[in-house]
């Protein structure tokens, strides 16, 4: 029998890793969470079949398996507090979204024979199944071939899931443009809709399909959890040069507008193009199926 033990801060994301691994190994694991909230402990330990404590280090001491499932902003410090008491021999992860601080704290704190699997699962816990997921591995290069961590590789592909293994600079640089440009995009574009007070259900009646799913992609956004895309904006270090290259460039295009200079913006625009052109056939064809699906709903609604 297998002793898990999921520090949690935050709802969310360790009441899924919860119900998730005693789905999949129910007969096989006991597992404890940890929350600040007692009578939200009582309550979810109950459904889940698990056992719960509000003591991070005594929950750790005799945990094969300890999983921290906390905000960005203080997975360090709590990694730092709990990790000297993990038990000898057992396995380490986190499923924060930057991974170079996580995993830092991760060897600095814990016992050497410890195995750090730093992970970031890239979706939101409100799946019932891993299939076509995202989980981002980050470990050393050393622990590859570690039995446990194999384990772990070969059950998240055996269920669909999509593994990518890096290191944690090159995960959060990447994460830096995937994530935090992407978010930004969408928090200031909404923002900007604001302050313009621009009737959103007007608009609608200038729609077009593109539009509707600009909008529903940025409104999807805006119905999450907002600290969680501050921490990604605040606390990945590899942010600000993607910041600074996204600041010159909105410059660079406002110049072009308010200077009435086609020739670069068209000049800018085709680079662009031509940097992407094979991506952007793909993604043409992806959407055209959206818009088709979309109008299909429509067609069906009014009938």
């Amino acid at each position: 029998m297998q002793k898990i033990t999921i520090i949690g801060w935050s709802s969310g994301f360790w009441e899924w890793l919860a119900k998730f691994i005693n789905k999949s190994f129910s007969k096989k694991v006991e597992i404890t969470i940890t929350w600040r909230n007692i009578e939200t402990l009582e309550k979810v330990s109950k459904n889940i079949n698990c056992k719960y404590s509000t003591n991070n280090i005594d929950s750790v001491k005799d945990a094969d398996i300890t999983i921290f499932a906390v905000p960005i902003w203080n997975t360090a410090e709590i990694i730092k507090n709990v990790a000297p008491h993990l038990k000898e021999w057992s396995v380490v992860l986190d499923v924060t979204s930057i991974k170079k601080a996580p995993s830092e704290a991760m060897k600095k704190y814990s016992p050497k024979s410890v195995l750090v699997i730093p992970t970031h699962p890239m979706f939101w816990p409100y799946i019932s199944t891993i299939a076509w997921q995202i989980f981002v591995l980050t470990a050393d290069q050393s622990n590859r071939n570690d039995k446990r961590y194999i384990f772990l590789k070969n059950f998240l592909e055996k269920s669909d899931a999509k593994v990518i293994e890096t290191s944690s600079i090159e995960h959060d640089k990447m994460m830096a443009v995937v994530q935090w440009l992407t978010h930004f995009d969408m928090f200031v574009l909404w923002e900007t809709l604001r302050k313009l007070e621009l009737d959103i259900e007007k608009s609608m009646n200038f729609i077009s399909p593109i539009y509707k799913i600009m909008i529903s992609s940025v409104a999807r956004y805006l119905n999450q959890n907002p600290k969680l895309y501050s921490d990604i904006q605040i606390h990945n270090q590899e942010v600000l040069e993607v910041h600074k290259v996204f600041m010159e460039t909105t410059n660079t295009f406002n110049n072009y507008v308010k200077n009435k200079d086609e020739v670069n913006f068209i000049k800018t625009v085709n680079k662009s193009s031509e940097y992407f052109w094979k991506q952007a056939e793909i993604w043409q064809k992806y959407t055209d199926k959206i818009i088709y699906m979309l109008w299909k709903q429509i067609e069906k609604a009014l009938k």
